[in-house]
């Protein structure tokens, strides 16, 4: 890994850290409080940001599903792979739909869980459950991927994480052309 790529994921791990650190922060203040006691800011901040993070992110997806336009995730699948045959682009255009409800059933939980339950169980699906639930639709979506379509060769998501930006950074030179695996060991 070269010297420049370390430093720009040391830099995103660094800036994660502090949000990391307030959302737990925040949770143990609202349940050290049983939320009663907290600042109103202290609760409407987290609910506004958390429902503000997931409707741009709504939005962002959303609109790439609308016809005549690239689904997102089709986008990310070709800078990492320079083509896209179609059977895949129908799949990338549903998991990109499948993100789209991810980011709504977010917002949705996380006003249910305010409007209805203690604020120490809403506090811990935002503050707490809601990074992991996206980690998790991550590694669903790659192990059924990978299950669903085995014939395509498969970069893991650090991997195309590191192709995108190198592609994005570099103009495409390290794509890492699709290929289809047309023997089967088994």
């Amino acid at each position: 890994m070269s010297t420049r790529r370390r430093t720009t994921w040391l830099w995103i791990a660094l800036a994660l850290l502090p949000c990391i650190a307030y959302q737990w922060w925040a949770h143990h203040y609202i349940v050290a409080t049983n939320g009663a006691d907290a600042h109103p800011a202290l609760l409407f901040i987290p609910l506004i940001a958390h429902a503000g993070i997931n409707l741009f992110m709504l939005f962002v997806f959303g609109r790439t599903l609308k016809a005549g336009r690239e689904p997102l995730i089709t986008g990310f699948a070709r800078a990492v792979h320079g083509t896209v045959p179609p059977f895949l682009a129908a799949y990338t255009r549903k998991v990109t739909l499948v993100w789209c409800i991810v980011f709504a059933l977010q917002v949705i939980v996380s006003a249910l869980l305010f409007v209805f339950a203690s604020r120490e169980l809403w506090s811990l699906f935002i503050n707490v459950l809601s990074f992991p639930l996206i980690v998790a639709t991550f590694v669903v979506e790659y192990a059924w991927r990978i299950m669903r379509y085995p014939e395509v060769s498969h970069v893991s998501i650090w991997a195309g994480i590191r192709l995108f930006m190198d592609r994005r950074s570099s103009a495409g030179e390290s794509a890492r052309p699709l290929t289809l695996n047309t023997s089967r060991d088994g």
